[in-house]
């Protein structure tokens, strides 16, 4: 015996032993909430109540019960039906617009190269070349005593010798007649000669104009002034196909005409 026991003896210590077992705690499961008692009853009341109200209801008009019974079977089906979803409806096949079109273009354009493929002569091929053709402008052929002509000036008299017309006025000088310019000089005097075309067989030259408004190959009008004069002598000649001075003819002031004789 060890010391301690023996002391404890003298002393007259109880002496007691004790076993102690550990057991770890299990963990609990948590049940999923039910549906409160009191909801489910109230729901099967309500259900009973409105299955006797119906069957009250008929027993009032004499139906049997084997009828209630079919038709409470009926109804049931018809809500089932209800909450099915519908059965889809197949899409009809519709005519596109643009399809019509494109079909009808390529249609067209068949039938525009067979045509200029086998008859190079029809309607459509004429009509197509006839747009797609650069047209070639006609060359105006016309004679001098074709054209209205005015005269160049509107600001001093105009004196006509031997097909040679000159005024001494300062002011805007005009071409007789529409036309284009085709020649244009400057001379030491620094004064213009300018020459204007009107038509294969007649054109206009000027000569002695201080300031030219228009450049070459500009085309010029008659109420449009193609330059200026400070009042020094200009000179005009008329001048037919063949580069000659055309002579037959006369001005008058009074109306700034040109008058051909014929």
């Amino acid at each position: 015996m060890n010391e301690e026991t023996i002391y404890s003896e003298m002393l007259e210590i109880p002496v007691n032993t004790y076993n102690i077992t550990y057991t770890p705690p299990t963990r609990r499961r948590r049940k999923k909430k039910e549906t409160p008692k009191e909801d489910v009853k109230e729901l099967a009341i309500e259900k009973v109540n409105r299955e006797f109200e119906a069957q009250d209801a008929r027993a009032e008009t004499g139906q049997p019960a084997a009828e209630m019974q079919q038709e409470s079977v009926a109804e049931e089906t018809l809500s089932e039906a209800a909450q099915e979803p519908a059965p889809e409806k197949k899409k009809r096949f519709r005519v596109s617009v643009i399809g019509v079109q494109l079909a009808v273009v390529v249609a067209l354009l068949a039938l525009i190269v067979v045509s200029n493929l086998f008859m190079p002569n029809s309607g459509i091929s004429v009509f197509l070349h006839s747009i797609f053709t650069p047209q070639t402008e006609q060359a105006d052929t016309r004679d001098y005593n074709s054209f209205a002509a005015v005269l160049p000036t509107a600001d001093g008299e105009v004196n006509v010798s031997g097909g040679v017309m000159s005024f001494a006025a300062k002011g805007s000088v005009y071409s007789p007649c529409d036309g284009e310019i085709t020649a244009l000089t400057q001379g030491e005097d620094g004064k213009y000669t300018i020459e204007i075309t009107h038509s294969t067989k007649f054109k206009t030259v000027i000569r002695g104009i201080d300031y030219a408004y228009q450049e070459l190959g500009s085309s010029v009008y008659g109420k449009i002034p193609l330059g200026y004069s400070l009042g020094e002598n200009v000179e005009l000649c008329f001048y037919g196909e063949n580069g000659e001075l055309i002579t037959s003819y006369t001005v008058d002031n009074e109306t700034d005409q040109v008058i051909w004789e014929v």
